[in-house]
C-alpha cells in the first residue's frame, strides 16, 4: 500500500512539522529542517508514492465489500493500510489521509489519498503547539464554575489531536444592481404632543462587489458548527500544499464536491453582495430592499486544508468534542455542568435573597 513517513537525513527518525518554530524536526537527533528543503527532498518520493495502482485497486474493492455490507449513510467505510515504518497494519476511516501508527508512534501520510483530484490547493500550516492549545483549553475550563470536579484531567490531553479539516473557499467578483426606500425618521415633542416626520426617499446603487474568502466545510461526518465556530483563519499565510505538513498530524481528505456547498457558498455571495451595497446607503434610519440583481463576472475555488486542535471527553455517557483553531488558538465546545454544584449556588443565592427580603421587610415595620 501507498503509505508515506518522512524520514530525517541525518539519522533516518521521522520528522515533524513543529508549529512553534515552522520547521521540520526530529526528536532523536534534534535536527530541524526548513518546509521548503523537506518536500525538495522528498519530491520524487512523493510523485512516485501518490499514485499507487494496487492502493486504488484495494480501496475500491474495500469500498465495494463495506456497500454490500452496508456502510454507513455518510459514505465512510473502513480501509487498511501497511505502516511503511514497523510493518503493522493501519485501518483507518475512507477519508483519512494522515495518521499515527498505533504500534510504533510514528507518523504516517497516506498518500494516494490526497492526489489527482483530490489534491488540495492550499495548506494553512499549525501555528499552535500541542502545548499551547492545552493552555488554551484550560484557560477555558477556568472560567467554569460549575464544571464537574475532575473533569479536567492529563489523560485527556493525551487524546488531543491535531487536525487538518478540507474545506471549499470562494472567490468571486460581481456586478450588482440595488434598489431601495430609505427612511428619515424625526422625532420631537410640543407642549404635551410628539411629533414624527418621516421622509421617504428613492435609493440606487450599482457596480462591481469583489467578495473573498466564502467557505464551507468539504467533509460529511463533522459537526459543521463546531468546525466554523473557530474560524476566521489568516489566508494570507496559507502555503502551496505539501504532503509533508501532515507528517505528524492527522488529515482528512474532502468527501463533498464542490458541487455539493456551491448552493450554500453562492447564497451567502448573493446575501453578502447584496449588504455591500445596502452598507453604502448611509445616513438613513430605516433601509428596505426593492429589488437586487446580480450577475457573476468571475469565480474561482480552491480545495484548502485548515489546522485544529481536537479533543472529544466522554462524560456521563455523551461524548462531548471541543475544538481549537490550530493557528489562532480560538476555541469552541459545550462545556458539561456540575448540576449538584449549580444547586448548591442556587439555593444559597435563594437563601442569601430571601434574608435580606426578610431583613429589608422588618426596617418598614
Amino acid at each position: 500500500m501507498a503509505t508515506m513517513s518522512y524520514k530525517c537525513p541525518n539519522c533516518d527518525g521521522p520528522l515533524k512539522f513543529d508549529p512553534d518554530k515552522q520547521l521540520f524536526t526530529c526528536e532523536f537527533c534534534l535536527g530541524e529542517f526548513a518546509p521548503d528543503k523537506v518536500q525538495q527532498m522528498n519530491e520524487e518520493k512523493e510523485q512516485r508514492e501518490t499514485y499507487d495502482e494496487k492502493e486504488v485497486k484495494h480501496a475500491e474493492e474495500q469500498q465495494q465489500k463495506a456497500q454490500e455490507q452496508g456502510a454507513e449513510d455518510n459514505g465512510e467505510y473502513a480501509v487498511s493500510y501497511t505502516c511503511p515504518s514497523c510493518g503493522a497494519e493501519i485501518v483507518t476511516t475512507s477519508t483519512t489521509a494522515a495518521t499515527t501508527c498505533f504500534y510504533c508512534y510514528n507518523p504516517v501520510v497516506l498518500g494516494a489519498r490526497l492526489s489527482g483530484e483530490f489534491n488540495p490547493d492550499k495548506v494553512v500550516p499549525f501555528e499552535l503547539s500541542k502545548e499551547k492549545a492545552q493552555e488554551r483549553f484550560l484557560a477555558m475550563c477556568g472560567k467554569k464554575w460549575f464544571l464537574p470536579k475532575g473533569f479536567v484531567g492529563k489523560e485527556q490531553f493525551e487524546k488531543l489531536n491535531g487536525v487538518y479539516f478540507p474545506y471549499w473557499f470562494a472567490d468571486e467578483q460581481k456586478t450588482a444592481h440595488l434598489t431601495a426606500t430609505g427612511k428619515k425618521i424625526r422625532t420631537w415633542r410640543s407642549g404635551n404632543k410628539e411629533y414624527t416626520e418621516t421622509r421617504i426617499f428613492h435609493v440606487v446603487r450599482g457596480g462591481d462587489v469583489v467578495i473573498k474568502n466564502v467557505f464551507e466545510r468539504a467533509l460529511k461526518s463533522e459537526s459543521r458548527d463546531m468546525l466554523q465556530s473557530v474560524h476566521p483563519y489568516d489566508l494570507s499565510k496559507a502555503q502551496p500544499f505539501a504532503m509533508s505538513y501532515l507528517s505528524g498530524f492527522q488529515a482528512e481528505k474532502r468527501d463533498l464536491e464542490k458541487a455539493d456547498v456551491e448552493p450554500i457558498i453562492e447564497q451567502k455571495m448573493h446575501e453578502y453582495a447584496e449588504q455591500a451595497l445596502k452598507n453604502t446607503m448611509e445616513g438613513y434610519d430605516i433601509i428596505e430592499t426593492e429589488s437586487f440583481n446580480e450577475h457573476t463576472d468571475l469565480a474561482a475555488y480552491t480545495y484548502d486544508l485548515l489546522p485544529v486542535w481536537m479533543v472529544t471527553y466522554k462524560y456521563n455517557g455523551e461524548i462531548i468534542p471541543f475544538a481549537i483553531n490550530g493557528q489562532t488558538g480560538k476555541a469552541y465546545g459545550h462545556l458539561p455542568v456540575n448540576k449538584a454544584k449549580l444547586a448548591a449556588v442556587s439555593a444559597a443565592i435563594a437563601v442569601v435573597v430571601f434574608i435580606i427580603g426578610v431583613l429589608g421587610g422588618m426596617l418598614f415595620l
